[in-house]
C-alpha cells in the first residue's frame, strides 16, 4: 500500500514537470503572486494596470474574429480543448492593432486558432508571424497572404526551439502555448525574456497549470496579470 502510494506520488511529479497539473493552481495562490487577476479581458483592458492604447472596439473585434477563426479552423487537427478561448483571442488582436509589433513568436499551433487570429490582426499592421509545434501536421493552419513562418520542432526540442529564436531579429511579443509543464513554461518565459525587444510583452496561455509563472514573477517580471477566460487564466508580463 505505501509503495503504490509512494509510486503513484512519484507519478504525478514527473507529470506535473513535464505536461502539468490537471488541478493546477488556484486563483488565490495566483493573486499573491501577480500584481492583479481581472476576470475578462474587458476588465483588463478598461483598469488603469492595461499599459497598452487599446481600444474596447478592438476587443469587441477581436471577438467577433475569434469566433469566426473558431468555426472555420476548430477540429481540424485536434479535440476542441486544444484550442484557445474568446479572452486571449480578443486581447491578441486588439493588442496587435494598438501595438503594431513587428516579431511575433507563437509556440504550440494545434488547430491554429491563435495562429489565425493573430495573422489576421497582422494582416492589417503588418509583421511576421513565427509559429512553433512538436506536429509538423499543423502546418495546414493558415493559407492566408500573411507573413506566417511555420517551424516544426524536432529533438532536441528546447535546442531547436533556442537555436530558431536566436537567429530572429528581437521579438516584440511572445505567445505562449504550449506545453504547460513547470519545466518546459519555465525555460520558455526565460528564453523570451533573453529575446524579446525592449518593452516586449510575453502573453501566455494556462497560467494556472503550474506554478511556473507565480514562481518565475518575482524574479523576471517587472509586471504580470492573469486574466480569467471561460476555464482557465492567461497572463501578460512585462520584463525587467
Amino acid at each position: 500500500m505505501v509503495l503504490r502510494k509512494s509510486n503513484q506520488l512519484i507519478g504525478q511529479r514527473v507529470h506535473y514537470l513535464t505536461r502539468g497539473n490537471f488541478h493546477g493552481v488556484s486563483a488565490n495562490w495566483l493573486s499573491k503572486k501577480c500584481d492583479g487577476l481581472f476576470q475578462n479581458t474587458r476588465g483588463y483592458v478598461e483598469s488603469a494596470s492595461c499599459p497598452f492604447p487599446i481600444e474596447i472596439d478592438a476587443v469587441a473585434t477581436g471577438e467577433q474574429e475569434f469566433a469566426k477563426v473558431l468555426k472555420e479552423k476548430s477540429g481540424i487537427n485536434y479535440g476542441y480543448n486544444f484550442d484557445c478561448e474568446m479572452g486571449l483571442a480578443s486581447l491578441l488582436y486588439a493588442y496587435i492593432l494598438a501595438v503594431r509589433p513587428k516579431i511575433v513568436v507563437e509556440t504550440g499551433v494545434a488547430n491554429g486558432i491563435t495562429t489565425n487570429v493573430i495573422m489576421r490582426a497582422l494582416e492589417i499592421t503588418g509583421g511576421t508571424l513565427h509559429s512553433f509545434d512538436i506536429d509538423g501536421n499543423t502546418s495546414n493552419v493558415y493559407e492566408g497572404a500573411g507573413d506566417w513562418n511555420f517551424h516544426h520542432i524536432t529533438n532536441p526540442h528546447k535546442e531547436f526551439l533556442e537555436g530558431v529564436v536566436s537567429s530572429l531579429e528581437k521579438i516584440d511579443l511572445w505567445v505562449h502555448d504550449s506545453n504547460h509543464g513547470f519545466s518546459w513554461q519555465a525555460f520558455e518565459y526565460q528564453l523570451a525574456a533573453l529575446n524579446l525587444q525592449f518593452g516586449g510583452v510575453l502573453i501566455s496561455d494556462d497560467i494556472d497549470s503550474s506554478t511556473a509563472w507565480g514562481t518565475i514573477s518575482n524574479s523576471l517580471f517587472a509586471s504580470s496579470f492573469g486574466i480569467f477566460d471561460r476555464r482557465k487564466f492567461f497572463g501578460v508580463a512585462t520584463f525587467r
